[in-house]
């Protein structure tokens, strides 16, 4: 499976379409049979990195390392929210990630386009949109909140995107920025209000409450 086209995708003998879907502030991509639209398998999980760029992934993540590395042991605070959180050398390391980095290919971008957002990790949090806070579906009871923030965003070669990122809040170390993905569309306000914001901010234009396998179709262009 290739990511030059997301629209429809063929595994084996059956053709199916990619479905967005929203889950608890969770976004995902999934493969749906194009005629019934039965779950086939995760877009994610099914796309396979080439030799080329895994090499690109290796030269941009030790890049990435030595951009970020000035902000180990800072600390950044969101202004829509008030949020502070903590970035580490593991923060970074989560960024560079090939989860983080197949999650910004499948929903139709580069591997260089995903670090450039990860190298400006700090003014993304600090401007972006605080959307609301949600329960931690591990249910680890160390985990208070999963905090999730975006920004739109426009990458040098004028490429708009939104920069997706979720922070989680455990007991002891407060809070810490854990991963960013790029998207084509914002979140989805589906319902506004009744979500618990922990204190920070409760907003009917900001604060939005997700149902359960909330499906958007999004179409890609390259």
């Amino acid at each position: 499976m290739k990511s030059e086209n997301w629209k429809t995708v063929r595994l084996g003998d059956e053709e199916g379409i990619i479905k967005d879907v929203w889950e608890n502030g969770h976004h995902t991509k999934i493969i749906v049979d194009s005629k019934t639209l039965s779950f086939i398998a995760n877009a994610y999980e099914e796309y396979k990195i080439t030799h080329t760029e895994y090499i690109t992934r290796k030269q941009c993540r030790a890049s990435l390392l030595c951009v970020l590395s000035k902000y180990f042991g800072k600390v950044f605070t969101n202004k829509d929210s008030n949020i502070k959180a903590r970035f580490s050398k593991n923060t970074a390391n989560k960024l560079a990630s090939d989860k983080a980095i197949t999650k910004s290919v499948v929903n139709g971008f580069l591997p260089e386009e995903h670090f450039e957002a990860a190298e400006n990790i700090k003014g993304i949090f600090e401007q972006a949109e605080y959307i609301g806070s949600f329960d931690d579906d591990s249910e680890d009871p160390n985990i208070i909140a999963i905090h999730r923030l975006q920004k739109d965003i426009i990458l040098s070669n004028g490429k708009k995107c939104i920069a997706y990122i979720t922070l989680k809040e455990v007991k002891k170390e407060g809070s810490r920025i854990y991963t960013q993905e790029l998207l084509l569309n914002e979140y989805p306000p589906h319902e506004a209000g009744e979500l618990t914001s922990r204190g920070l901010k409760t907003s009917e234009t900001t604060a939005y409450k997700c149902n359960p396998r909330t499906d958007l179709s999004i179409q890609h262009k390259r």
